[in-house]
């Protein structure tokens, strides 16, 4: 009995000791000490939109009378993360909108649960203020991937097609942890670990220097670990296969984009989409980890050029 006892109490001692060390990390990283307000955004890049939600921060350009696509970030880096593709589409005739989601960027992060219909109502929100009413093209990274199905399943009308890079497609399960510890987790290891990830190699100078600017500045504005947070467990744990599956009942067509040493959300999980969703165009991009349109810029931007007149 003493030996469970004692058992009990090194368990507890080893429990209370990662707690610790998990706030100390949260004390050491955490930087929101700002608020969204209308001084920060005078001194922000692109524009804004209040919508019901709040303040939506975007860039649209390309021809008004053009087709336009929409281009939807991931998890944690803002919309700067389409960069070189956002470029190249803008060049070749299109326009094109990218946006900040709520809670990222210098979007608003207002105090709701961020689950799919947030989401959803944001995207569709902006586009209504931004009087765009042809369909549009799609295009979602990791998370946004899901974003955007979601949207396209419930609102076919608006939606001419997708693109989807490395989607996240099968609910996560969160960590076996109360929301209020994954909060400090995510704050002490997850959001400085990112923004050491934008100095990679293989970035143009531009699109790493853009990147890095805009996670350091929405790092600071208070609510981002917050939404974060919220969605990983609101979010990324939802039915999204659903959306899939009714796209393709829709018969919406659908473009599939992955590299196959994504870390982040494996190639193999291409395999799911390719079962549930309307895939006309699949690339494999050989070597490429979960940013292929960075990383294989040129080869990924041309693809997707390729896909998009086949819409027009």
């Amino acid at each position: 009995m003493k030996i469970l006892k004692w058992f009990g109490i090194g368990l507890v001692v080893l429990l209370l000791a990662v707690l610790i060390y998990v706030f100390i990390a949260h004390q050491q990283n955490f930087a929101e000490s700002k608020r969204l307000n209308v001084e920060t955004r005078a001194e922000a890049p692109g524009q804004f939109v209040e919508l019901p939600s709040g303040f939506t921060h975007y860039e649209l350009a390309g021809p008004e009378d053009a087709p336009v696509v929409v281009l939807v970030h991931g998890f944690s880096i803002p919309m700067e993360i389409w960069g070189g593709t956002y470029r190249a589409l803008r060049d070749a005739g299109y326009r094109v909108l990218r946006y900040d989601l709520l809670g990222r960027g210098y979007s608003d992060r207002p105090r709701v649960q961020y689950n799919g219909q947030v989401f959803e109502e944001q995207l569709i929100a902006l586009l209504d203020a931004l009087d765009i009413q042809q369909p549009v093209v799609l295009a979602g990274l990791s998370m946004g991937g899901a974003v955007v199905m979601r949207t396209a399943a419930n609102h076919p009308e608006r939606v001419a097609g997708n693109i989807l890079i490395a989607p996240l497609h099968q609910p996560l399960q969160p960590p076996p942890m109360p929301e209020r510890i994954g909060y400090y987790m995510l704050s002490g290891f997850y959001v400085p670990t990112i923004q050491q990830s934008l100095e990679a190699p293989y970035l143009l100078a531009e699109d790493s220097a853009a990147m890095q600017k805009a996670y350091s500045a929405q790092i600071s504005f208070r609510g981002f670990t917050q939404a974060l947070t919220s969605s990983f467990y609101a979010f990324t744990t939802e039915n999204h296969p659903q959306y899939y599956r009714q796209t393709r009942e829709n018969n919406q067509p659908t473009q599939l984009i992955w590299g196959t040493q994504d870390a982040v959300v494996p190639y193999s999980y291409s395999e799911g989409v390719l079962a549930d969703a309307n895939v006309v165009d699949f690339l494999t991009v050989e070597g490429a980890g979960h940013t292929p349109h960075l990383e294989q810029a040129e080869l990924v931007n041309q693809r997707i050029l390729e896909f998009l007149r086949t819409i027009d």
